[in-house]
């Protein structure tokens, strides 16, 4: 067998022990977490010193399909229909999700539908609103917003 052979084996298991092998197979370290069907739409929250932010990312969601609505004054409710392109029957391959869905967003501080200010364009929806202070969010049911 041929030694040089043997060492670039030892060097490549070597390397695969290491505990930096995922790392580096991702280039930019481990993910976080994997994405499943039930985080769709995906969110960022984002605070400054007098405002928080929402950025919810919708693809492909036409307005008309889509509802959003504050629940007790601490939860923003996405609701909505993800619809395909072409028919079931055409499909060779599928990544992404379809069908209706749900996602639950826990505010970092409560608010009011009065105070939330929303936009929505190319597939992606803004919630802004104010911080508060000490004072406490009108608890509602849940109030409509788109």
């Amino acid at each position: 067998m041929d030694m040089e052979k043997v060492k670039m084996w030892l060097e490549l298991t070597n390397k695969y022990q290491k505990d930096d092998f995922w790392r580096g197979l991702f280039h930019q370290g481990i993910p976080e977490r994997i994405v499943h069907a039930n985080d769709f739409p995906l969110y960022d929250i984002y605070k400054s010193d007098s405002i928080l932010c929402l950025i919810i990312e919708l693809p492909g969601i036409d307005r008309s399909d889509l509802s959003v609505a504050l629940r007790h004054g601490d939860t923003l409710v996405v609701k909505g229909i993800s619809r395909s392109l072409f028919p079931a029957d055409m499909e060779l391959k599928r990544e992404r999700f379809y069908g209706e869905f749900e996602r639950l967003i826990p505010l970092p501080q409560p608010t009011e539908t009065k105070f939330i200010h929303s936009t929505f364009q190319d597939g992606i929806l803004q919630v802004t609103y104010p911080r508060q202070d000490d004072r406490t969010a009108d608890r509602q049911e849940d109030t409509r917003i788109i």
